[in-house]
């Protein structure tokens, strides 16, 4: 199946369907992404299961095509040298990146669809080498102005749609840099941005920040919150645990759908969802959004 390119159909207006969680679902579903380090802490979170277990990452994709995402993102968070350099595993990046545009691309096959591929990159260190089949770039976790600019122009190298998803800590948009959102929106207003979408906080954090960065950007944006999902205080000094633990209390998929209505509302044109949403969560959304058509 063909699609026209994605900054096509957001010129155009029209809102797409981001997919849900995919290290928190690989986690319910029993997969080990809690790998240490040598120093106790975790080492490169999801990625490895594209080489532990491929049908289980297979079947969180297609669960996600199913509930109806536009969008399929790789699982690819942390697949850089950095980050598999913990584990003991740096010079493997490129077959983990590679693995998981494929397992993407497979999962689209199965079903027929004509879902786009987000190539997942995330700091320190954005550098994993996209392969074919990708059909653009998501910067995620990005939480510095010095962070946006070195990877939005490394990914831009790739020729693809660059999307940058910016990580806050609080209602108010800081970064970890204790920069703000807004200011590292700014920062990149002459890079090849093609999307900004405010990522990895909680619901009520990016409704309290998204107005900010739609006053700031005036291109595409989007949304995607963590519902949910943070570190397991008693993981580090228990390796038998998962590093995170997923409680998503009230975020059950009609409250979260609400808050995606403000979204939209808001100027969103992007929603999904980021850590512990489920396909259930996304099939919530998928009410809100009119499939449309290339």
């Amino acid at each position: 199946m063909t699609t026209s390119p994605i900054v096509t159909r957001l010129a155009q207006g029209k809102k797409l369907l981001l997919d849900g969680g995919t290290g928190s679902e690989l986690q319910r579903r029993g997969v080990n992404i809690s790998k240490r380090a040598a120093d106790g802490g975790l080492g490169a979170w999801s990625a490895t299961a594209n080489v532990d277990a491929p049908d289980v990452v297979r079947a969180v994709h297609g669960d996600y095509l199913r509930a109806g995402a536009d969008i399929i993102t790789t699982n690819s968070f942390w697949s850089n040298r950095t980050r598999l350099g913990r584990i003991g595993q740096a010079d493997r990046m490129e077959e983990y990146t590679r693995i998981s545009v494929e397992l993407a691309r497979d999962a689209i096959d199965a079903i027929g669809s004509d879902a786009y591929v987000a190539g997942s990159m995330a700091p320190p260190e954005g550098r994993s080498k996209p392969e074919a089949g990708a059909n653009l770039i998501l910067l995620e976790y990005v939480s510095s102005i010095d962070e946006a600019k070195t990877l939005v122009n490394a990914a831009a190298e790739t020729g693809l749609p660059v999307f940058l998803g910016l990580k806050h800590f609080d209602g108010a948009g800081t970064l970890r840099s204790k920069e703000g959102a807004v200011a590292a929106v700014e920062a990149v207003a002459d890079l090849p941005v093609a999307a900004v979408l405010d990522m990895c906080s909680p619901p009520e954090e990016i409704t309290a920040v998204l107005p900010q960065l739609r006053a700031a950007f005036k291109g595409p944006l989007g949304a995607y919150a963590n519902i949910g999902y943070g570190q397991d205080p008693k993981a580090r000094d228990d390796d038998t645990r998962q590093w995170h633990r997923i409680d998503v209390g009230d975020n059950n998929p009609d409250r979260y759908a609400e808050y995606a209505r403000g979204w939209l509302t808001d100027g969103a044109q992007i929603v999904g969802g980021c850590c512990a949403s489920t396909p259930e969560h996304i099939a919530a959304l998928r009410g809100l959004i009119p499939p449309s058509t290339g």
